[in-house]
């Protein structure tokens, strides 16, 4: 493979750690994007499970439509995140998408939103490569990313106790932080918001997320779909921990953060 283009992103992210640096190659219609601050240039095998199960670091699989693979490499822990359709979509490709330009795949856009929310400060996973596979009019794609430490899906800890109001006020803090940066999160919900054991907030899967200029229209609409999340899982059968006192301390974090 061959180098085509390097970048730097040449300002700290404001939280003691190294500057990502944008690196790309391509071969042969396959695309790698990845930062040259935290591994060295990947080959093929580094974006294929079997690869780290037959090595071993097959460390776990988180469920869902883009069920993640977590694997340890160099003493590191990385989520690596194949892009697959849902819906009736899946029923005619479960993982191709149709091409229009590398900077137009998902990949590509997620990992860049991804690289500048992670500059600015905001609480999201690093992001450690991706790669984008063409085939003739259409493409595959997969995500690598830093794994957050310690972290747990906001249902799953519902479903196990309550959570204090100071930590509602949190998560609606959180995503104002978001909003006021300009940040659209396509999918904001229970499993997209996750907590670490000292109660920080972060932020997960921003596939088909963008920037946005603030505005209250889909602001509220974002809220609106994590209320609606929240409600279908306390619908389902067993405990979780969602009642509407919650809900008002959450918009009462999120007001509490100033719009400028």
């Amino acid at each position: 493979m061959h180098s085509v283009n390097q970048a730097r992103r040449g300002r700290n992210n404001g939280v003691g750690q190294v500057s990502i640096q944008a690196q790309q190659f391509s071969r042969q219609g396959v695309h790698i994007l990845f930062d040259a601050a935290c591994i060295e240039r990947p080959a093929v095998e580094f974006f294929e499970p079997d690869h780290w199960r037959e090595q071993e670091a097959l460390l776990g699989v988180a469920q869902g439509r883009g069920a993640a693979c977590i694997f340890r490499f160099r003493d590191q822990v990385f989520v690596l995140r194949h892009y697959r359709r849902g819906g009736w979509m899946a029923k005619l490709s479960h993982d191709r998408y149709r091409w229009s330009g590398l900077a137009d795949t998902r990949a590509w856009r997620e990992w860049h939103l991804l690289a500048e929310m992670y500059e600015q400060g905001l609480p999201v996973p690093r992001p450690v490569a991706a790669r984008v596979r063409r085939h003739g009019l259409f493409y595959s794609a997969d995500l690598v990313s830093l794994c957050l430490p310690g972290v747990t899906p906001l249902a799953d800890v519902l479903r196990q106790r309550p959570l204090a109001e100071a930590q509602w006020r949190s998560i609606g803090a959180t995503i104002k932080r978001f909003h006021r940066a300009g940040v659209y999160h396509a999918d904001l919900n229970a499993r997209n918001i996750l907590l670490d054991q000292d109660g920080q907030v972060f932020v997960i899967d921003f596939d088909k997320g963008a920037r946005r200029a603030p505005d209250s229209s889909w602001q509220q609409a974002n809220l609106a779909r994590l209320r609606r999340s929240l409600g279908k899982f306390k619908q389902q059968q067993g405990p979780f921990h969602f009642e509407a006192q919650a809900w008002q301390c959450v918009l009462t974090g999120y007001a509490a953060v100033s719009s400028l």
